[in-house]
């Protein structure tokens, strides 16, 4: 008798053991699976499309002429800043304080202020133009604006325009517009 129970309480601390062993495998496993993170591009084609549209919307209500930098050919505003290089090459600031801004056409998450895409209006020839930069920042879209005149300092503001924050937004997260 003493046998017998000798006997199941070893196999019970084997099938226990194992039983365990097999849970500490499925852990892993799982774990495993978690700690590979999958980066999330926000910005895509679809999204990019969606966004033209709107801006030649907004364009003919505003009776003005909106270029889009493509992501190939350079931008250049009548203020001589060329886009993406400005990002690189001049100091942006918003608010007064300096920030991380630079052109991330998927929004990697490589700054602070991710640009998915940008839009110029020169409105003058010596330098006053209105340029739209769309970005991706604190998981958020917004709409900056870039009128500085000449120079490597580029003081940008939030865009006011309820109408093309509501359409950027709509279109970041998706919504039908």
């Amino acid at each position: 008798m003493k046998k017998i129970l000798l006997m199941s309480v070893v196999a019970l601390s084997l099938v226990g053991a194992s039983g365990c062993s097999n849970n500490s495998n499925s852990t892993n496993n799982s774990s495993v699976k978690s700690s590979k993170t999958v980066q999330k591009k926000h910005w895509d084609k679809k999204k990019d499309q969606k966004l033209a549209k709107e801006m030649d919307k907004y364009s003919k209500k505003k009776s003005q002429t909106y270029t889009k930098y493509d992501g190939k050919n350079k931008l250049s505003t009548s203020a001589n800043r060329i886009y993406p290089d400005a990002f690189k090459k001049d100091t942006f600031k918003l608010n007064g304080k300096k920030i991380s801004i630079g052109w991330s056409p998927q929004g990697e998450h490589h700054y602070d202020y991710d640009v998915l895409a940008i839009y110029n209006h020169d409105l003058t020839k010596d330098g006053q133009h209105k340029t739209f930069l769309f970005c991706w920042h604190n998981q958020k879209p917004i709409v900056l604006v870039d009128e500085s005149g000449k120079g490597n300092v580029v003081n940008l503001h939030v865009s006011q325009d309820k109408s093309l924050n509501g359409s950027f937004s709509n279109i970041m997260y998706g919504e039908n517009i």
